[in-house]
């Protein structure tokens, strides 16, 4: 699902395609390099929270493949081991030794645990059974959206996106986390597309839960309020009447992340009393 789900998304070389809450994020923080710039290698952070998703909903898959394969060898220093990950790079599949798919294994395990946690505190006759990777999409003032919500349980009170991060911190923390990487816009496009897309009178309200990737491997899950969804909804209006009207710009036409010619001011903690 996620691989067909990435492959139809809008891109430099075709922006008629539907825009996820990550293309409109990179694209608001500057359209010039978000057209220009090559796509990048995934950390080793980034394809480990991945696997975690992978191993965590697995049980709900419905005939997926797998995205990741663990190697026969210990390491790569002969030519066939070599040969080996290589073409499975090439087929799309990210490498694991035995050592790292134990560890995203305890990770996932500690995260389904509290998936179901969650769903069995939040759902008012208690745990509900869940489809996952569940895509969602609609247009919005000319613009296609679409999403991939992690959880959705039968007749959702709440949807679930699962998080990755190397620690929680406390509530503070968290709650900068949250609207610093404008998770709190995602809550509210995935609510509003599948509300939109079931015609339901009201969106399902949005939470996330969150496992730490360090042992030993910590998780919460937290709850958006309703006025944090509906400045997520702000949020995604804003950034989706940009994408609308830079979309038929040329490329070597975008504005970068500054705009020509900006006026500087000293900030106000700076300015003369």
């Amino acid at each position: 699902m996620s691989r067909a789900y990435h492959a139809k998304k809008a891109t430099p070389s075709d922006r008629t395609g539907p825009v996820s809450k990550s293309t409109l994020c990179a694209f608001a923080k500057s359209p010039w390099k978000w057209a220009h710039s090559p796509p990048t290698e995934p950390t080793a952070a980034m394809q480990l929270g991945s696997i975690v998703h992978g191993i965590a909903l697995e049980d709900q898959r419905r005939g997926d493949d797998l995205e990741w394969i663990v190697s026969p060898y210990d390491s790569f220093r002969t030519k066939e081991a070599r040969e080996w990950k290589e073409e499975k790079a090439e087929a799309g599949l990210m490498v694991l030794t035995e050592k790292e798919y134990l560890k995203a294994q305890a990770i996932a395990l500690r995260a389904r645990r509290a998936i179901k946690k969650a769903l069995t505190d939040e759902i008012e006759w208690g745990f509900a059974e869940y489809d996952v990777e569940v895509e969602v999409g609609g247009s919005f003032n000319e613009v296609d959206l679409c999403g991939l919500i992690d959880v959705v349980p039968e007749n959702p009170e709440i949807l679930l996106d699962l998080k990755t991060c190397s620690s929680i911190g406390d509530e503070r923390a968290l709650s900068r986390v949250i609207f610093d990487r404008d998770y709190h816009m995602q809550g509210a496009l995935y609510c509003d597309l599948y509300a939109h897309q079931h015609n339901l009178k009201e969106p399902p309200g949005f939470g996330f839960v969150f496992i730490e990737t360090v042992s030993p491997y910590e998780t919460t899950y937290v709850k958006l309020s309703e006025a944090a969804l509906a400045l997520g909804r702000q949020r995604y209006i804003a950034l989706v009447e940009m994408w609308k009207r830079l979309r038929e710009v040329n490329i070597g036409d975008l504005p970068g992340a500054v705009q020509e010619g900006t006026i500087i001011e000293p900030p106000a903690w700076l300015a003369p009393v």
